[in-house]
């Protein structure tokens, strides 16, 4: 099946790109906005009774506020390109011995899905000064302790399914990815309980709604093969 990037994370990545999205760092609370270019000329300040006006200039006169960033943004894109890392890396590791069709083309558009996913959270991460993890330039690379990441495969369970093949591996795939996609419902809703970037949340609700709906497609195949 060939590759087809998300249309619409393919346009996340040219929007974050053209408006140069201002950074964040780590803690919890959201960064203090920039101040941007002002207006050229003075501005007068009526003041208070019996007080005389003032004249301001420079960024007093006429501060402009950049859009800030929620430092969670960044967790969990990092967090997210690490788990769709690893779903990809099942994808590859079990594709060529699948047996179902309907499961081989589901795997396939999974990677599709998720290839181009990984390419929008980089670009943002870039854009804003933060910390990519080496999983978005080769899913395999990376510290392999996800530290109790929902979802994720252990090292035995990616040995097995590396060693499973026909029906067994259909099974196990679907098993093992319909865990992985929970998981990945899970960071989702975690990070929507508190407001973020508009890309961020939108990347978060297309994951969602793909996911969920990979999850009742599993289950269905998963009975049918059982």
């Amino acid at each position: 099946m060939a590759f087809r990037p998300h249309p619409r994370h393919v346009a996340t990545v040219a929007v974050v790109l053209a408006l140069g999205l201002s950074g964040c760092s780590g803690g919890d609370e959201p960064l203090p906005a920039q101040t941007g270019p002002t207006a050229s000329g003075p501005v007068i300040q009526p003041g208070n009774p019996g007080e005389p006006n003032a004249t301001l200039t420079g960024t007093a006169a006429a501060p402009v506020r950049t859009p800030t960033t929620r430092p969670g943004d960044a967790k969990f894109y990092q967090d997210m390109i690490v788990h769709h890392a690893q779903a990809i890396v099942m994808v590859e590791t079990v594709l060529p011995r699948l047996s179902d069709p309907q499961v081989k083309a589901l795997a396939d558009r999974m990677a599709a899905e998720q290839k181009p996913e990984i390419l929008a959270m980089k670009t943002w991460l870039e854009t804003n000064k933060q910390e990519v993890p080496p999983q978005a330039t080769n899913p395999r690379l990376g510290d392999h302790d996800h530290g109790g990441m929902p979802g994720m495969a252990s090292p035995a369970q990616l040995t097995a399914l590396g060693k499973a093949s026909g029906v067994e591996a259909d099974r196990l795939f679907l098993t093992l990815m319909t865990a992985h996609h929970q998981g990945a419902l899970t960071m989702v809703g975690e990070h929507g309980k508190a407001a973020s970037d508009e890309f961020v949340s939108e990347m978060a609700d297309d994951i969602n709604v793909s996911q969920s709906k990979q999850i009742q497609q599993m289950q269905t195949m998963l009975a049918r093969l059982s």
